[in-house]
């Protein structure tokens, strides 16, 4: 397997946020880079969950390509959708295409046919 390529970011920061981020890696016994990284990808995280949760409230996604764009379950994007209060927007052919990923997914292919064919 392949080294991980990464980049530098420089980024002015205030004096004050470098003293808070010290203080904050204490908590978790990190370095201040190790602990910058921990909130670019808790906030990536959050970013793509937030955006796909609005795709999905517009009707442009539906539950399963929303859940896939945030990298995240099917049931990880309903909890999701639940507590911003989005109502479910399931139609017969949502479900049935839902369904039908997670069969294929799960190597049952021939019963994902024989829902949507």
């Amino acid at each position: 397997m392949g080294a991980v390529k990464t980049k530098t970011l420089r980024i002015p920061v205030e004096e004050k946020t470098l003293k808070a981020l010290d203080e904050v890696a204490g908590y978790y016994a990190l370095s201040r880079p190790q602990l910058v990284k921990k909130f670019l990808q808790e906030g990536m995280h959050a970013a793509r969950l937030d955006h796909a949760a609005e795709l999905y409230a517009r009707r442009e996604l539906t539950l399963e390509r929303a859940a896939e764009l945030a990298g995240i379950s099917i049931y990880e994007m309903m909890a999701h959708l639940r507590e911003r209060d989005i109502p479910a927007q399931r139609r017969a052919g949502d479900i049935r295409g839902d369904a039908a990923a997670m069969l294929t997914r799960s190597g049952r292919s021939d019963i994902a046919e024989r829902l949507t064919g």
